[in-house]
């Protein structure tokens, strides 16, 4: 049953997947966003609803583990997106060839990562500031993000090319009504949550029966799901050159995580998560900065960003070794 979840809940990611590339496009060209704020903002804000959700409905519920779940999806989510999802959009590039290199805009790019850097640090700095001090954090957390939301607005230059016909009404020619873009988007987002939800459960059932830790499952399990549709549509959008939606939209989903979801965490958790939380954000952090450098130009060739895995299979290597314990 659980295999017959996991394929089922893949199925539904993937398909919803191309929807919701597609749908961002029209979306960014109808608004006349530049591939920045295209990528970086629709289509982060989009598929990062799957992350937000775990932890916010964790803590809804009030189960037992709750808190453990929603602080390990927290520095969980954006750990495995910077380091698999980055590995595998680097991947895809080199499978396209015959240039292997990732081509996306300089700016966009130094800002994206500039802004989780700055916002994680601040996440992590968090756990050792006293409650009242940790709202304060969470508040600035989401002004901050309001800045880089207007900023990546004003930057940019708009597209002149027609994106790939809307998938929904394909047989039509032209640009499609902003009505059907909203049904391709609201049908994808809610495939990408059911999707993300079966896989998640799918994962419960494999780590209950494994007995493994409720915070090893948010920090190492959980995401696998839930950074699904930012990894899928990153290799969508290599596999059609547009480099800048590809990486915008794992950095700008990165940025929303520290941001956003660093605001749930530090606010309505005890912001707690202990030595193994705290090392794998310490590692997403130390990634970031060197995703950054590798990019600091806007280039980087597809063999250095799959290496990005490296830190995160390290981690769960560890993890395994000591028994789930490490950091306890």
């Amino acid at each position: 049953m659980t295999v017959l979840l996991f394929a089922l809940s893949f199925l539904l990611i993937v398909g919803a997947a191309e929807l919701f590339t597609n749908a961002v496009e029209w979306a960014g060209f109808r608004m006349r966003l530049g591939h920045g704020a295209t990528g970086s903002l629709l289509a982060a804000v989009g598929t990062a609803l799957p992350e937000t959700a775990v932890p916010v409905v964790a803590l809804i519920t009030r189960s037992p583990s709750a808190d453990a779940v929603a602080q390990g999806s927290v520095l969980g989510a954006p750990f495995l997106l910077l380091t698999i999802g980055v590995s595998i959009t680097g991947l895809a590039v080199v499978l396209r060839g015959p240039d292997r290199r990732l081509h996306a805009d300089a700016r966009q790019v130094r800002r994206d990562f500039g802004v989780f850097i700055v916002a994680f640090a601040a996440v992590l700095a968090a756990i050792a500031a006293p409650p009242g001090l940790r709202i304060g954090i969470g508040v600035a957390l989401l002004l901050f993000y309001a800045v880089y939301v207007g900023v990546t607005l004003r930057g940019g230059t708009p597209s002149v090319d027609l994106p790939e016909p809307l998938h929904i009404v394909r047989w039509r020619a032209g640009s499609p009504h902003a009505a059907l873009i909203v049904v391709q988007l609201a049908a994808a987002v809610a495939l990408l949550l059911v999707g993300s939800t079966l896989f998640v459960t799918a994962l419960h059932d494999a780590a209950d029966a494994l007995h493994i830790a409720p915070l090893l499952v948010a920090l190492v399990a959980v995401p696998v799901a839930t950074e699904l549709p930012e990894t899928l549509n990153s290799v969508l959008w290599v596999r059609t050159r547009d480099d800048s939606l590809a990486i915008g939209n794992i950095a700008g989903s990165a940025a929303f995580q520290a941001c956003v979801l660093g605001f749930v965490g530090v606010t309505f958790t005890t912001w707690k998560p202990g030595g193994g939380g705290l090392i794998g954000g310490v590692i997403a952090l130390v990634t970031a900065c060197a995703l950054l450098l590798a990019l600091r130009n806007g280039r980087a060739r597809g063999v250095l960003l799959g290496a990005a895995v490296l830190p995160w299979a390290g981690y769960v290597v560890a993890q395994v070794v000591a028994g789930g314990h490490l950091g306890a």
